[in-house]
């Protein structure tokens, strides 16, 4: 393995656990909502929206987004093609996660 690959394998696994700690902590409601429907709400609207089920979601999509980087860490060093596979289904359950529960989430409002 090239030095460039480990520097890569090391960024996406840091990656990775950078995503895992944001993801555990919007699980909690703690820290700012990395969720479009919060960011792109008026001064008005964020003081009155119930920010909990917002939170869930993308402490989920975070969740997943770092077992994305996690699998092209491991893919890098154990070069197993196999996993880029899995990611690219990966990509896909999140796309369709993300839009799923948004329906959701404004169907219970």
């Amino acid at each position: 393995m090239s030095t460039a690959q480990i520097i890569l394998a090391v960024i996406l696994f840091g990656i990775a656990a950078a995503l895992v700690i944001a993801g555990i902590r919007h699980l909690q409601c703690k820290g700012y909502c990395f969720n479009n429907a919060y960011i792109y709400a008026s001064k008005d609207e964020r003081e009155t929206m119930y920010l909990r089920p917002y939170y869930k979601q993308s402490g989920i999509v975070l969740l997943m987004l770092a077992c994305l980087f996690l699998l092209n860490g491991l893919r890098i060093v154990l070069k197993i093609k196999a996993l880029m596979y899995i990611s690219f289904v990966l990509i896909a359950v999140i796309i369709v996660y993300a839009v799923v529960s948004s329906i959701r989430i404004e169907k219970n409002k």
